[in-house]
This record gives structure tokens, C-alpha cells and sequence, in this order.
């Protein structure tokens, strides 16, 4: 996607009515003194750690066709996509067993209770105490509260563990205050929301690609005909959807090439060996990089500028580094990344959750509706 701004000078925050401006929304220094000790209230997350996959669309190429073309490619995408839907809801179903959405939850509400403990007495924001909310009953923002906001990925290998966080900030009594100047009135969107806001991404170290053996062709075919079987253990039976999907997994699986949906299946192992305990590490850290550097960037009073530079804030003794974001719609926002990637990472357009998920986050919405009243 391409965007367009119009020109700014080197030193100004001036912008035309119709540029935008960074996500990231810091606090002022009258606005730091005004929260003070404040309240982290984590929202509960619901998905786990999702698995990321490549769907296939191919709408627009049967759009030219009419109704028939289109019900045709309906059909076409859901037999090819059936297979890596099943196997990515697989994969974070193995994941979920060693780390569920109680466990996640819990290392970063003992992250940010840690902060409680260091922070200094009396300097500007600090936090006070955490607490949880969980969205799909209280779906409403929390006032006068810093709310954490987590989403958790691995990439379409399973190389990578993404996590992303939003951190946010809202009080009718200490509105947002647009640090900017437009031409004209300052658009909708910055006279009203959250008086902070920013974004903070983890990228875990990169696990290394297997190189494909005859035994690992053997083990992907296996792994095929393993999640073909229904709950019966009983292969799908012949010209059915799942018969075919199943038919061109297997012929991918004896190639000579490993998809990216394979190689997730043996890099999936490498994350839950051990009781998980490589996942639990890069969880833990990410954890620590959110807490340590939300608290750090409320009491940040710089203006991001969308024609700003990036700028390294941490570098830790294994190389990792945090980087704050300096240019574009998302200057502010800061990156945690390892020291050393050897590939590139993709994560796909889709992202499928743990059955044991699902299946928690229904019940959830159950009990949320307003109990019908008998007629």
C-alpha cells in the first residue's frame, strides 16, 4: 500500500488535513504528572500462540466467470486450503499444550508486577497494581488504567514466534491532546481516543531450517496420513474434498522440495521439546522487553515525526536489540529483535488457534449473552 504526505519542513510537525500522522500517541509532561501511580490492566488473551499459513483466494480470478466461476473457485480454494488449516490448527494445538493462554497470561501479569516492585517512589508514571479484564464479557475500554493488549504467531515455518503487544492509556479527565498541526481543523481521529498509545514487537531467535533427508520424507508422508484420519483414525474415504486435499499433500510430501508448512511440523517439535521449555525462555523474554520498555516509553515526552530516523534504545549482551521505530505511520513503536537472522520470515494471511482454544474462547461468549427470557 502506497501513501501519500504532502512535504514538511525539517523541523516542524506541521501536516495537510489529509496526511496522516504516527500511531504511537505519547504523554505529555503535564499529562505524566496528572496518571502518576496507575493501574496495568492486562487483557486476557483468548488465542494462544496462533499458527500463521498462506489461505489461497483465487476470487478474483473467477470473478470474470460469473456466479458459476465464482462458486467454482469457492470450491477450488477450500480443497487446497482445507490441508494447511488442519495441519496449522495442529500445530498450535501441540503448542498449546505446553503453553496455554493461563500460562501466557500469567508470565506477563509477574512481568508487570516486577515493575511494581521497581519502581521508583514518586517519578512520574510507575505502576500500581495489575489487574486482568477479560474483553469478551467487558469488551469496553477501561478507564484511568494502562490496558495491554497481546497477540502471539509463529510464522508460516514455525521458524519465528512473533508477539505484539498495544499498550494504551484513556481518562476523560486527562484527555489525548494532538501534539501536531493541521492546515484547518485537526482531523476526527485526533480529537478523540486514547491519551497514549503505542505498540511493542518481540521477534524470537530464529530457529535454522532442516535440510530434507529420504527418513524426513518418510515422517512428512506419515505426518500427512496422521492428519487426514478422522477422530476414528479412519483415512477420508475416495473422491471425497478431503480424499483430494489429501492426495496433493502427499504428492508434495514426496517431492524434492519442503514447504513452508513443512518444515513447520519439525520446527513445531523443536518449540514444545523439553516441556517447551525454548518457548517458555522466549516468552519470558519477550515478557520482560514489554513491561521494562512500556513503562519506560509512558514517561517518554518525545513527538514522533513520520520523517524521523530509527533508533537503537537497548542492545543486550547476546546481541539482541530494541529499536524505536522513526519513520512512518508506526515511528514510535519499538522492535525487539535478535542479533542474527538467517532467512527471511514470512507469516502468511491467516492465522488458525488451538481447538482447546476455540473451543474456550465459545464457551466465553456463552456465558456472556444475556440469558434469554422465557416466553
Amino acid at each position: 500500500m502506497r501513501i501519500v504526505v504532502c512535504a514538511v519542513a525539517a523541523l516542524s510537525l506541521a501536516a495537510c488535513a489529509t496526511a496522516p500522522v504516527p500511531n504511537a500517541r505519547p504523554l505529555n509532561a503535564e499529562q505524566i504528572a496528572a496518571m502518576g501511580p496507575t493501574t496495568v490492566a492486562l487483557t486476557e488473551n483468548n488465542d494462544g500462540i496462533g499458527k500463521s499459513w498462506f489461505a489461497q483466494d483465487s476470487s478474483a480470478a473467477g470473478a470474470g466467470y460469473g456466479l458459476i466461476g465464482a462458486l467454482v473457485v469457492v470450491a477450488m480454494d477450500a480443497i487446497i486450503n482445507s490441508f494447511p488449516a488442519r495441519r496449522a490448527t495442529q500445530a498450535a494445538g501441540e503448542i498449546a499444550e505446553v503453553m496455554p493462554v493461563d500460562t501466557l497470561n500469567a508470565s506477563l501479569a509477574d512481568h508487570f508486577r516486577r515493575q511494581v516492585a521497581a519502581a521508583p517512589a514518586g517519578q512520574g508514571v510507575v505502576v500500581s497494581d495489575v489487574t486482568t479484564v477479560q474483553k469478551i464479557s467487558a469488551p469496553a475500554a477501561v478507564d484511568d488504567a494502562v490496558e495491554v493488549a497481546t497477540s502471539y504467531m509463529l510464522s508460516e515455518d514455525s521458524s519465528t514466534l512473533q508477539v505484539v503487544v498495544t499498550v494504551s492509556y484513556q481518562n476523560p479527565a486527562i484527555p489525548y491532546v494532538t501534539p501536531y498541526t493541521f492546515e484547518g481543523s485537526p482531523p476526527r481521529a485526533e480529537t478523540e481516543g486514547p491519551t497514549y498509545r503505542n505498540s511493542f514487537t518481540y521477534f524470537s531467535r530464529q530457529l535454522p531450517v532442516p535440510e530434507l533427508t529420504p527418513e524426513m520424507r518418510e515422517r512428512l508422508v506419515a505426518s500427512v496420513l496422521d492428519s487426514a484420519r478422522d477422530e476414528a483414525g479412519a483415512l477420508p474415504a475416495e473422491d471425497s474434498d478431503a480424499f483430494k486435499a489429501m492426495t496433493r499433500e502427499l504428492e508434495k510430501a514426496r517431492d524434492d522440495d519442503l514447504t513452508k508448512g513443512e518444515i513447520a511440523i519439525f520446527l513445531t517439535r523443536e518449540w514444545i521439546r523439553d516441556n517447551g521449555a525454548l518457548l517458555r525462555a522466549e516468552i519470558d523474554n519477550a515478557h520482560a522487553f514489554i513491561a521494562r520498555h512500556a513503562v519506560l516509553d509512558l514517561n517518554r515526552t518525545a513527538v514522533p515525526s513520520l520523517t524521523g530516523v530509527d533508533e537503537v534504545v537497548e542492545t543486550l549482551p547476546d546481541g539482541r536489540t530494541v529499536r524505536r521505530i522513526g519513520v512512518g505511520v508506526m515511528a514510535g513503536s519499538y522492535i525487539s529483535s535478535p542479533s542474527a537472522v538467517s532467512s527471511f520470515t514470512t507469516y502468511g494471511n491467516t492465522m488458525s488457534i488451538a481447538r482447546v482454544h476455540s473451543e474456550r474462547i465459545e464457551a466465553l461468549r456463552q456465558a456472556a449473552r444475556p440469558a434469554r427470557r422465557p416466553r
